[in-house]
């Protein structure tokens, strides 16, 4: 049977050509009917197992097997064996995992844990024995540092509590200032314009002015004007009268000086105020207003201390006033020079070494050269000061 099937090779290949379907191929419908079954079959696997009958549909396959006489037993068996089977899976020789790792790993972490205990040991050790006695004299020493400084300062405010009240004892006999005393280079003043003066071109600061010497030249400035009528002005005149010769009090800030200006006024005892009288006939048609006048203050006398200090002034002696020439310091020079020759002639005369005859330069002694040599120098100094002072005196 292998042997027909081997010798019909060109049948199954014109087989295999050909498309399953209702159309019968050549070779198959022209074949002679086989002997036995078992030809048949080999003849239908052979046809099953071809590459190009294997892409067709089974039903084609059935049908096509059923019409050439096979079996639906055989034809299954057949499909069975033919169908593709899937390719063998190769063993398995992967290559084997390397060696854990763990025990190094827990080796590693075993060593870095006794090397942060070591080292915590020594620092712990360390912190103790070096650090912690060094923190604990420090702090005991700031300690004592803060109880000496707030004995010192206790002691401090008490001394300087003892002192204000020993002052107060000092100053309740001493005369008290008096809060409403003008400067004298402001008690001279007449007017306000007067009081701008002083400032001269300098732009005036205004509150450095009194501010009785503002009221005392308003009430002046405003009698000198009003000569007929009363000569007392009110207070509404008085400012009426500062602001037209201060435009500035119209501003804000010129605002705090007229509070201040008429708070002045209201306790300053200098400035008298005049109610006027009411009549007993009937009602007055306009409301009465008082008017201001200021009173001089009376002249003080000035206490023991003053006058003592004033007396011992008066008894020393004036100091008189020397007057500098400009030849002074040659007038000097010259008194010196002076006094130096005369000391200097009156040395005993020593004879050179040299013997009897002209003596030179060359035959003096050290000292009779270093007078000759100071000399000289005098008598430069003295020439040169003398053209100097000719030279200033010619204008030159």
């Amino acid at each position: 049977m292998a042997e027909e099937s081997s010798s019909n090779p060109p049948q199954a290949e014109n087989a295999q050509q050909q498309p399953i379907g209702p159309e019968v191929s050549p070779s198959l419908a022209t074949a002679p009917q086989p002997q036995n079954r078992a030809e048949l079959i080999a003849r239908a696997r052979s046809f099953l197992t071809s590459a190009q009958v294997q892409g067709q549909d089974i039903s084609a396959k059935r049908k096509f097997l059923v019409d050439k006489g096979l079996t639906d037993g055989e034809i299954s068996g057949l499909l069975q064996e033919s169908a593709p089977r899937l390719p063998l899976i190769p063993p398995r020789t992967y290559p084997q995992p390397p060696p854990s790792n763990l025990p190094t790993l827990l080796l590693g972490l075993a060593r870095l844990f006794s090397w942060i205990g070591i080292g915590s040991a020594a620092l712990v050790f360390f912190y103790y024995r070096v650090l912690l006695p060094r923190i604990i004299q420090t702090a005991q020493a700031r300690r004592a540092l803060r109880v000496h400084h707030i004995s010192l300062m206790t002691r401090l405010t008490e001394s300087i509590s003892s002192y204000k009240d020993q002052q107060k004892e000092d100053f309740a006999s001493l005369p008290k200032a008096d809060p409403y005393r003008e400067s004298p280079t402001f008690s001279r003043c007449k007017s306000v314009g007067h009081i701008l003066k002083t400032f001269g071109e300098e732009e005036p600061d205004f509150f450095s002015i009194p501010p009785v010497t503002l009221l005392r030249c308003a009430i002046s400035d405003f009698s000198k004007r009003n000569t007929e009528g009363d000569p007392n002005p009110t207070a509404e005149e008085i400012f009426r009268v500062l602001e037209g010769r201060i435009p500035w009090l119209l501003t804000e800030e010129g605002y705090k000086l007229k509070t201040s200006l008429f708070e002045t006024l209201l306790d300053c005892p200098l400035f008298i105020e005049e109610k006027p009288e009411t009549s007993a006939e009937g009602r007055q048609e306009q409301p009465l207003v008082s008017t201001w006048k200021y009173a001089p203050p009376p002249p003080t006398t000035p206490s023991l201390l003053v006058q003592s200090i004033e007396s011992l002034s008066s008894v020393m002696p004036v100091p008189e006033k020397t007057r500098i020439s400009p030849f002074q310091h040659l007038v000097e020079t010259l008194s010196e020079f002076t006094g130096y020759i005369s000391s200097q002639v009156y040395i005993p005369y020593h004879p050179p070494p040299g013997g009897v005859g002209m003596l030179t330069s060359h035959g003096l002694s050290p000292a009779e050269e270093q007078l000759k040599r100071e000399i000289r120098t005098l008598k430069g100094l003295v020439l040169n000061r003398y053209g100097v002072s000719i030279s200033t005196k010619l204008g030159f």
